[in-house]
């Protein structure tokens, strides 16, 4: 009996590292997947703001 409670308990704790391990995979691909999507989404948002200045200047023309 002591030795099946025993082997439980390795594989509950070999279970857990490999969770830990998962979990720290899948971390670091999340934050890759980021810092490559980081500068597309930059760019986009200065053309955004860029974008809405020209607006605001042909509205102001308009306007004036």
């Amino acid at each position: 009996m002591q030795l099946i409670e025993q082997l439980a308990s390795e594989r509950f704790r070999s279970n857990l590292e490999l969770a830990e391990q998962l979990r720290h995979s899948r971390r670091q691909r999340t934050l890759r997947r980021a810092a490559r999507i980081e500068p597309k989404a930059q760019r986009r948002m200065i053309q955004a703001w860029r974008l809405a200045a020209e607006l605001r200047t042909r509205i102001d023309s308009f306007t004036s």
